[in-house]
């Protein structure tokens, strides 16, 4: 990554520069004896009388184990049910959903800076936002400055969004998930749903339903993109009632969000920003509960869950830092004193 990250009060590394991490990654594996297997998913585990794991199954292959890591990612529902057959305990918990919101990059600059908007040394200008009523909640996550909308579905039959943006920043528009707090009982369920019919909304195709801030306001549809365009997919998008999508609880949220959001950020609520559908994957809707000392799962105690699919953290950098404790855990366990 560029050195400017280490210093960078924000520190940003673009999705371009991440392709290359992670292939930097791989190559380090490789280089300390690591073995990487695509296309390995594991089906199911061995456990002895006392419940520690002795072996993975992948398909029709197993392979024994002193101890596993399992950090799977908050999208693995394959895995998570597995992992139920399997006994591990799994407990709902809280994430959000919503929209993406785009507007022109601009727009957001002069906003933010006044007439010092385009000045090299600020920047793009970048947002965080949130507003709460009681255990209610709605904010603003992922921001991309000069980025775009993009496809991130994982099943078949469901839209889902994301965002992104190179380490220039240099595209027209910029976009953030505006999401509202849930807690439903079957998390999974909940969000399949939503991709679902936001697949329908689309028309099918993964062409992702859109509609204007104007229009979602004003309780009106039909108006088409003008001066702010979609980004998502390449304009693979199709106008529709994005109020037909959530529960009214939602988009009352959403509603209350963008009237606050543009009395602190002028412009928030332009009629012409464009929402996109639907934003379902903040983080995992559950947790594989772990014991909090040794980072072990409770009831197995040479599984070490981790990362965002384990319930633990939510985006990139928290995700990493509980991958640091969960491997510092291990190696305190595991390796041999140091003379």
């Amino acid at each position: 990554a560029p050195e400017r990250i280490l210093t960078n009060a924000k520190p940003h590394i673009g999705t371009d520069h991440l392709v290359k991490v992670v292939g930097a990654i791989r190559d380090r594996i490789r280089a300390l004896g690591g073995e990487i297997r695509f296309h390995a998913r594991v089906d199911g585990l061995e456990r002895d009388r006392s419940g520690r794991i002795t072996a993975l199954r992948l398909g029709g292959e197993r392979i024994g184990c002193g101890a596993v890591i399992l950090a799977i990612g908050h999208s693995a529902r394959d895995t998570y049910a597995m992992l139920a057959r399997e006994g591990i305990i799994l407990a709902p918990k809280p994430f959000s959903v919503g929209v993406r919101i785009e507007h022109l990059q601009s727009d957001i600059d002069r906003a933010l800076f006044g007439r010092f908007a385009g000045h090299e040394k600020l920047g793009r200008g970048e947002y965080a936002l949130s507003r709460r009523e009681g255990e209610e909640a709605v904010y603003t996550f992922c921001m991309c400055p000069g980025g775009q909308v993009v496809p991130a579905a994982s099943e078949e039959g469901g839209v889902v969004t994301n965002g992104m943006s190179t380490f220039a920043r240099d595209g027209v528009n910029a976009n953030a998930a505006l999401v509202v707090s849930v807690a439903p009982p079957d998390g999974i369920a909940f969000q399949r749903q939503l991709e679902r019919d936001a697949f329908a909304l689309g028309g099918g195709g993964y062409v992702a339903p859109i509609m204007t801030v104007g229009d979602f306001l004003g309780g009106t549809r039909g108006s088409e993109p003008s001066r702010i365009l979609p980004s998502y997919g390449c304009g693979r998008c199709r106008v529709a009632d994005l109020s037909t999508l959530f529960p009214e609880r939602i988009n009352r949220m959403l509603r209350e969000g963008l009237y606050d959001f543009d009395r602190r950020l002028s412009g928030f609520a332009c009629p012409d920003a464009i929402l996109t559908a639907v934003e379902s994957r903040t983080s995992s809707p559950l947790r594989i509960l772990r014991e909090k000392e040794i980072f072990t799962a409770v009831g197995c105690d040479n599984l070490y869950p981790c990362g965002e699919g384990a319930g633990y953290a939510g985006g990139i950098s928290s995700a990493a830092v509980d991958g640091i404790a969960c491997a510092c855990a291990l190696s305190d366990r595991y390796l041999p004193p140091q003379t």
